[in-house]
């Protein structure tokens, strides 16, 4: 037995709307967007002056001290030659691995933009390139004498890493990081916040901040039950090495 589906009516070409293109409102918000962008890139192109940094400097380049508390540094180091190949040729660094009574170690690093606001990232751009996971990401308040309020916000990032052992397995190792930027009067640790401020001041001052980032990373160790208590001790380890550095990162 077979059916006879129902008959559905041709539309009438007569009713159906023809397209429109974009009202003039749109058009008037595109037209908008483009001058906007237009300006900004004319006005921030050639951006004559450039702010003094909000680091120490000696000989221009970040300084980092040797004794800091309980906390002692080893040698100091510079930008990698893979840095150096990758970053603006005025990019400048400072990196010491620290030690303290207990034989807890951390490795601090700063680096400092020139004229070229690519300088400056955000290490989670640069973390998973050495096979690091960041599996939590959110900001710690820590009290710190010298900073804005006595108070420094830093973004802490809980992140894994599988590596391989000699007997063909392998291990995950946790590691805790933070990091805050550090313009000419200005701290934040969120990205957005620096790219504003960098975005507003060339425009209206026509002035380019030489922004540095503070970068500190605490071993954990191998994934193991005790990792959540670890993971805090790393970080209470590492609030205290802010509160000794920070003072010292201050220009003079």
């Amino acid at each position: 037995m077979s059916e006879t589906p129902n008959q559905t009516p041709a539309p009438d070409p007569a009713a159906v709307p023809a397209p429109r293109g974009p009202s003039a409102k749109q058009l008037g918000i595109v037209v908008a967007i483009l001058a906007g962008g237009i300006l900004l890139t004319a006005l921030t192109s050639d951006v004559r002056r450039v702010s003094e940094a909000g680091v120490r400097l000696v000989e221009d380049k970040p300084f980092l001290a040797e004794q800091l508390g309980d906390w002692r540094g080893g040698p100091l180091s510079g930008l990698t030659e893979e840095e150096r190949r990758l970053l603006p040729s005025d990019t400048e660094g400072a990196r010491r691995v620290y030690r303290n009574s207990t034989s807890n170690e951390l490795a601090c690093s700063v680096v400092l933009a020139g004229r070229d606001v690519t300088s400056i990232h955000r290490p989670e751009l640069c973390l998973p390139g050495q096979g690091w996971s960041i599996q939590r990401e959110f900001t710690e308040a820590i009290p710190v004498a010298g900073a804005p309020g006595g108070v420094l916000r830093v973004m802490r990032m809980n992140s894994l890493r599988t590596v391989p052992l000699p007997n063909g397995q392998s291990a995950r190792l946790h590691s805790l990081f933070l990091y805050w930027f550090v313009g000419k009067n200005r701290v934040t640790p969120y990205h957005w916040q620096r790219i504003f401020w960098t975005t507003r001041d060339r425009v209206f001052q026509d002035t380019n901040h030489r922004w540095a980032y503070i970068l500190i990373h605490v071993p954990v160790g191998p994934e193991s039950p005790d990792t959540p208590q670890l993971m805090e001790n790393a970080m209470q380890l590492a609030r205290n090495f802010v509160q000794e550095v920070y003072p010292t990162l201050l220009p003079r």
